[in-house]
């Protein structure tokens, strides 16, 4: 008998040996690509949604802003987080809910600066004062506020401030603007994907049209906050309220502009966060 030779190879053990690249469990490269990106729109949609210079602030490429729209949302809640934080301080401070109300907005409006609120007054002035498409333009372009745009400002703000200090406390009021101001800035790139741009210039042409996966994160997010913070029943009243202003500044712009403007975005903004807080007033 002949004995056989040990092989001096080293015994074949890949297959004992789960490869990274099969299972994504085990793809940790692939895991930090996603949280990577998830973090770099964050920051991008911070700076351009907020006055915080958050992350290196270099300069966007073309298209980013337009993908950092599904990150809208987490910027929405991070603006509730102040407001309700500053309700707390305030009312700690043995302020009555009015002036808790009116110092948990003014957090909000100092560190979004005002540009939503900004683009209300611009688009009811527009669409009131304007009488055909080039003149309504003309309007919303003009850094000046007009009458119209005056009333609308004291109406938002003032039915905000009404409702914030109808709530029963700081944790119900964070609760709702972290809804609210979520779900609102949700409604950006569902315009921006569903709409045109009025004119080729302006924000709306700059920023570009967001991919259909962003718009259904950005949607699937805001839904998720809504229904977390304010239940599932009044969360989806909520969403459905917002979803009907948006759909009715969607039709009303295309009415008046045949398309949409940065103005109209802040526009829609700033009617489905009224909405979403009625809501949470009349259920909660």
């Amino acid at each position: 008998m002949v004995a056989r030779k040990k092989s001096s190879l080293p015994p074949d053990t890949t297959r004992l040996k789960p490869d990274e690249n099969d299972d994504p469990i085990f793809n940790a490269a692939e895991g930090r690509k996603i949280l990577s990106g998830w973090r770099d729109d964050l920051c991008l949609a911070t700076r351009f949604l907020t006055r915080i210079p958050l992350g290196r602030g270099e300069k966007a490429g073309k298209g980013a802003v337009a993908a950092s729209m599904r990150a809208f949302p987490l910027v929405g809640a991070g603006l509730g987080i102040s407001g309700g934080v500053t309700f707390l301080v305030a009312a700690g401070l043995g302020l009555s809910s009015l002036p808790s109300a009116i110092l948990a907005l003014v957090a909000i409006v100092v560190l979004s600066g005002a540009m939503h609120e900004d683009a209300l007054a611009d688009t009811v002035d527009g669409f009131i004062g304007g009488y055909d498409r080039k003149k309504r333009l003309t309007i919303m372009h003009d850094s000046l506020i007009g009458t119209y745009g005056v009333l609308a400002l004291i109406f938002s703000v003032g039915i905000r401030v009404a409702v914030l200090a109808s709530f029963a406390g700081p944790g119900q009021v964070t609760a709702v603007l972290i809804a609210a101001l979520s779900v609102s800035r949700a409604s950006l790139p569902v315009i921006a994907w569903n709409m045109k741009p009025a004119r080729r210039s302006g924000l709306a042409f700059t920023v570009g049209r967001p991919n259909q996966d962003r718009v259904y994160a950005a949607v699937a997010l805001s839904s998720a906050l809504a229904l977390l913070f304010l239940g599932p029943l009044v969360g989806f009243l909520a969403l459905l309220a917002a979803a009907i202003s948006a759909l009715a500044v969607m039709a009303l712009a295309r009415r008046m502009i045949g398309g949409y403007t940065g103005d109209v975005l802040g526009t829609a903004q700033q009617a489905c966060e009224i909405a979403v807080l009625l809501v949470a007033a009349a259920a909660l």
